[in-house]
């Protein structure tokens, strides 16, 4: 694809599905700072912490397999939808009982956490499957449909913090509402599609093959995206973790437009790859973006937010500069899983070489980082961007050479 044909087709596509993607991040990003307002940074945490918990236990529902479905559908196959929903929902009820579990543990030492956990963990079998509705959207490439779904669901998401706070509920109780509600959207949305009611097809097999395999790959950047919030609660303490969590949000809310201006260039990746120039060219320019973006969000975290936030400013502002690398490394893998010729094995062995690496090295600066332990930690997301782009180019070319 050329430069030129790049910017027409993001020009009439990617706006969308920004947006729709943008909703999910920057409810969550609302809704901490509510409730951090509301009770303080802690409770703030809370909230990370029980969504941290609740995205484990969805590794357990197959979550990669909206890959697949994009993959065959692109290909003109049917009876797609209704065997990966069937595997999901089959595979999460071992997420539903380890959840369970989790919350009889944390209900015996005390934590008032446990009954968000609870209840979160009997509604995995229905709260992850459903959510494929918006893969079967970005197989049409409707996308402007997909931005309407998000903007509805997540409005009304992010409305029931501000309620929250004026029948103080609390974090736990509040997690109850909200996950009561996902559920019941993602249903509402996924019934929509006339998809859903195809009968099975015959690759029925293949394709929960490919979604094992893939969920294996993908189940070690999940384990990364919440892997440094919960050592932060254990090395720091909560407080530590709402202020991580809001510098953080803060620099991926920008960065992570990336991911969803991709989802535009899933049908086109089935078909072919980027070239060396495009991406070069992508590379350089989003760079300066993040750097000029890094300094421009000083006024925000100093003026906007308040001096209680100022120690966020710098993992905010490490996380954009490292836009550029972001979307380098994010191209090669998704191009790594998506082309027709694709051997899932290298984002297999991508993805567990780079998440043992930056566990390590995550554990490394909590432990050992002192003062600077937030800053070393914040470092680990554009630390493991180039990782994953070295290992999925490294392990691409042995591949091609054997």
């Amino acid at each position: 694809m050329q430069i030129k044909q790049f910017m027409l087709y993001s020009f009439h596509h990617a706006p969308w599905a920004v947006l729709a993607s943008l909703c999910a991040g920057l409810s969550n990003y609302i809704v901490i700072i509510l409730l951090s307002k509301y009770y303080g940074l802690a409770a703030g945490g809370e909230f990370r912490l029980l969504l941290s918990i609740v995205g484990l236990l969805s590794l357990l529902t197959l979550a990669e397999s909206d890959k697949v479905a994009i993959r065959h559908l692109v290909m003109g196959k049917k009876g797609v939808i209704r065997p990966l929903f069937i595997s999901r929902v089959e595979f999460s009820l071992i997420g539903m009982a380890i959840g369970v579990i989790t919350a009889v543990v944390f209900y015996r030492e005390g934590q008032e956490i446990w009954p968000g956990i609870l209840v979160a963990s009997l509604l995995l079998p229905l709260a992850f499957p459903t959510d494929l509705y918006a893969q079967i959207v970005q197989s049409r490439e409707n996308f402007r449909t997909l931005a309407l779904y998000s903007v509805v669901k997540y409005t009304i998401l992010t409305s029931l913090a501000l309620l929250a706070g004026l029948w103080s509920l609390t974090t736990s109780a509040f997690f109850i509402i909200y996950y009561v509600a996902l559920t019941t959207l993602n249903i509402g949305l996924l019934v929509l599609q006339p998809e859903t009611f195809e009968p099975s097809s015959p690759e029925a097999p293949v394709y929960f093959r490919e979604s094992i395999q893939l969920s294996v790959a993908g189940f070690f950047p999940v384990v990364l995206e919440h892997a440094d919030k919960f050592l932060v609660s254990y090395f720091l303490g909560l407080e530590k973790l709402g202020l991580y969590t809001i510098g953080i949000s803060t620099g991926r809310l920008i960065a992570v437009v990336i991911k969803p201006t991709m989802t535009v260039y899933f049908p086109v990746l089935v078909k072919e790859r980027f070239g060396f120039s495009l991406l070069l060219t992508l590379f350089l320019g989003l760079s300066v973006a993040g750097i000029i973006g890094s300094w421009l969000l000083s006024y925000y975290f100093f003026h906007v937010l308040g001096a209680e936030y100022a120690e966020a400013y710098s993992l905010a502002a490490i996380v954009l500069a490292g836009l550029g690398i972001y979307f380098i490394s994010v191209v090669v893998y998704y191009s790594s899983i998506y082309h027709k010729d694709a051997k899932l094995g290298i984002p297999m062995m991508t993805s567990f070489l780079s998440t043992l690496a930056t566990l390590s090295y995550l554990l490394l600066s909590l432990k050992f980082g002192g003062r600077f332990a937030l800053i070393l930690s914040a470092a680990s997301y554009p630390l493991r961007d180039l990782m994953t782009l070295i290992l999925t180019l490294a392990l691409s070319k042995r591949m091609q050479t054997t």
